[in-house]
């Protein structure tokens, strides 16, 4: 279970990073139901933490406009498990997409502080 908070009208879940010779670190995300893929992280964070690059693909934003974000690869511990996952180099806060959630129960109390978890739903076995 991965447990997190509602804050300012965002539901935020905190990412553990495992970096190579450094100490375990948390980065909190915004969950973003809309963005259909892992992670997103600014490319200050990304060229901080000297994530690799993996590839490059093209976008379109919001606007409509479109460009080529950068995907690095990050080391996380996701719900107690260690996994590498494509982060794209974009924008200015981290957000935490669809892809990230596949396989969860998202839960979301509505209210300052409130809960927000993220529970792995039982494989069913037919």
């Amino acid at each position: 279970m991965i447990y997190g908070r509602f804050i300012d009208r965002k539901a935020v879940i905190p990412v553990i990073f495992r970096l190579p010779q450094q100490p375990d670190f948390s980065l909190d995300f915004v969950i973003d139901a809309g963005f259909n893929d892992y992670l997103t992280l600014p490319l200050q964070a990304i060229s901080a933490m000297n994530l690799p690059l993996y590839s490059s693909l093209p976008a379109r934003l919001a606007d409509g406009s479109e460009t080529l974000l950068s995907v690095h690869l990050g080391t996380i511990v996701w719900d107690n498990v260690e996994t590498v996952v494509p982060i794209l180099a974009a924008g200015y806060k981290p957000l935490l997409g669809v892809a990230m959630m596949e396989g969860y129960h998202l839960e979301i109390d509505f209210e300052d502080n409130g809960l927000v978890s993220l529970e792995k739903i039982p494989s069913s076995t037919l």
